[in-house]
């Protein structure tokens, strides 16, 4: 009986000498091939494992002052790849980036989308114009004219947040282009 053929990607990397070397010195801790360990370390962050192995020790997050002059080649299966894709463009790195920074021991940050700031803003406002509003309709006095100003105020920002709801909306349906 043949054994199944599994769809992989080439993937190539480029790192820093000094990352190089690290990477290489990590693989060989382990006992097994740099792409081994690579395809580990790829396995480790997909299943939601974010430590790096016990004595490798990274680099700083930085960019780098020279050169990547190391390459390393290792193969995925599509699935693994769109996950490491997905993860990257939520991080908004490119996928060289976002896993020389997994193989370097560093926690990318998922990076909030501009339009989502911008809803959790008009939020916090609209809710603490909200609470001037609740304020003026119970005990607490207010000029009619600044009563008037808020909930016109409180409108206006209502429609912005629903703008960028939909904007929102229509961005994730798209996808960013990476």
């Amino acid at each position: 009986m043949a054994r199944p053929r599994i769809e992989a990607r080439r993937y190539h990397l480029r790192l820093s000498v000094s990352d190089g070397l690290l990477l290489a010195a990590a693989a060989e801790a382990s006992a097994i091939s740099i792409p081994a360990w690579v395809r580990q370390q790829a396995s480790r962050v997909v299943e939601g494992v974010p430590r790096a192995p016990a004595g490798f020790q990274t680099s700083p997050l930085r960019r780098p002052s020279g050169k990547f002059r190391r390459r390393i080649y290792s193969c995925l299966r599509d699935e693994e790849f769109e996950a490491l894709h997905e993860y990257a463009r939520a991080c908004r790195l490119t996928v060289s980036a976002l896993t020389r920074q997994l193989l370097l021991g560093h926690k990318p940050i998922v990076r909030q989308p501009p339009a989502r700031a911008a809803i959790v803003a008009v939020n916090r406002a609209c809710t603490s114009l909200n609470q001037l509003v609740q304020m003026a309709s119970s005990d607490v006095a207010l000029a009619p004219e600044l009563l008037h100003a808020v909930h016109g105020l409180l409108q206006e920002i209502h429609a912005l947040r629903d703008a960028l709801l939909q904007a929102d909306g229509a961005a994730s349906h798209s996808g960013p282009a990476n």
